[in-house]
């Protein structure tokens, strides 16, 4: 199995697992859903802190939201092609 195939293996099992976590317990306490998005938040803060070197954030989470983008409109549209070019 390559390092790719296992990352992806990892990552889509971890994933829901992940989610669950964050959403479940301020909803059970009573929370909103805007209670979940400040978690999620603070996760992904203290991610970037771990992971990124200062002066490197901009980047990171540009790629980051990008990324998020694209995912979620796959999620929810389907793969779109485009036919031209802007």
């Amino acid at each position: 199995m390559s390092d790719l195939t296992t990352q992806s293996t990892i990552h889509n099992r971890m994933a829901g697992e992940i989610v669950r976590s964050i959403v479940k317990p301020p909803l059970d306490a009573g929370g909103q859903m805007t209670d979940v998005l400040v978690l999620l938040e603070s996760v992904v803060l203290g991610v970037i802190l771990v992971a990124v070197k200062m002066g490197g954030d901009e980047i990171v989470l540009d790629t980051l939201v990008d990324g998020v983008k694209k995912r979620l409109a796959e999620q929810r549209l389907g793969p779109i092609t485009t036919a031209g070019s802007a």
